[in-house]
């Protein structure tokens, strides 16, 4: 249940928005995984067909969260490890969409994934 909460990450990482550079990353994976833990049925249940109102408010108080480069690489690494401990129970297709299916725009198109270089790709 602990890596369906992580996983439920992996797209959240496209609604981190410009650049800025801080010193501290202020993000946890907690934070990261307690925002996103209503989108987990959808993200793992094909009967489910929308992320619904609570998932989508999670998705946008992460978005407002993220607000370093620091943050997003860290928000990146929780995902990335999320992905890897759900393996194929994740619908990948729908946690691409889940930021257009909120309303939340995202300002580039990285798309986390396993191989993803969080150090270097997210800025």
């Amino acid at each position: 249940m602990a890596g369906l909460m992580k996983l439920e990450c992996l797209v959240f990482v496209y609604m981190i928005a410009a650049c800025p550079i801080t010193a501290k990353a202020a993000l946890s994976c907690g934070e990261v995984n307690s925002n996103l833990k209503p989108c987990t049925g959808y993200l793992t249940n094909g009967g489910i067909t929308s992320p619904g109102p609570q998932c989508c408010n999670g998705v946008r108080k992460l978005n407002g969260m993220v607000l370093t480069t620091l943050d997003r690489r860290q928000a990146c690494r929780c995902i990335k490890n999320a992905a890897r401990a759900i393996g194929p129970a994740l619908n990948a297709e729908r946690a691409a969409a889940i930021p257009r299916r909120c309303g939340v725009r995202i300002p580039y198109n990285t798309k986390i994934r396993t191989t993803t270089r969080c150090n270097t790709s997210i800025c």
